[in-house]
């Protein structure tokens, strides 16, 4: 198991947004985080990733509690974040922003060529790489932002609503490359408020209420269950 939280609670203030949260992730899949705005998703990624600070319960990651790990100890460690919104650098080139994914980094020679790498991957944002992040299109800003989490070399990718606010054709796009990170054998842990991307990129799902887990599956069951049938496919 790569990551397991259990009985996780987080609150801001006197406010629980995540009540006794327990999950597990294998390596080498795609889990999706599903529910409404306010749930608790967001929130349990950045405990995951240590900007947040878990009042009580654990996360382990590849066998070790990471509770009270810096931001930077997370990355170094293998787990990358994209969050929502993308927050990119936006008056900073994308060649300087691919750098700052890499900030945990030492080895300078390394990091060029995986910035070579990347941009094989993501040829747009060769084309693009001397103009500012806050320039480009919605969806190159999402590659972008992938591309950013990438550059730190994760075994697991946090990612928060990764194609909000996309049109259907950029959407597309965004999903396979979702699926040829899984490919390469990077884990993807995603958040997600709609159902029918959950349905056509996760093997398992949690979906959360209230800041609690309240159902947990594969997503064809889940999608069968009166829940599901009644808040997300009316």
């Amino acid at each position: 198991m790569l990551l397991r939280l259990t009985d996780l609670c987080v609150h801001y203030g006197k406010i629980e947004a995540v009540t006794n949260a327990s999950m597990e992730v294998q390596g080498g899949t795609i889990t999706c985080l599903l529910g409404t705005n306010g749930a608790g998703k967001s929130t349990t990624l950045k405990t995951i990733s240590g900007i947040k600070k878990p009042t009580s319960g654990q996360i382990w990651y590849q066998d070790e509690v990471i509770n009270g790990v810096s931001p930077a100890g997370i990355i170094k460690r293998g787990v990358a974040h994209v969050p929502e919104g993308r927050s990119l650098f936006p008056y900073m080139s994308v060649f300087e922003n691919l750098q700052m994914g890499a900030y945990v980094r030492h080895n300078r020679k390394e990091v060029e060529m995986d910035i070579e790498e990347i941009f094989e991957h993501f040829p747009i944002l060769k084309m693009r790489r001397r103009q500012t992040a806050g320039s480009l299109s919605g969806g190159e800003q999402q590659m972008l932002a992938i591309a950013r989490a990438l550059m730190a070399k994760p075994k697991l990718l946090l990612m928060d609503e990764p194609v909000q606010g996309l049109a259907p054709l950029v959407v597309a796009e965004v999903e396979k490359v979702i699926k040829d990170l899984r490919d390469r054998g990077i884990t993807i842990l995603l958040v997600e408020h709609n159902l029918h991307i959950a349905l056509g990129l996760a093997h398992k799902v949690y979906i959360l209420e209230h800041g609690k887990v309240i159902l947990e599956g594969d997503p064809k069951t889940l999608s069968q269950t009166e829940y599901v049938q009644k808040i997300y496919l009316v």
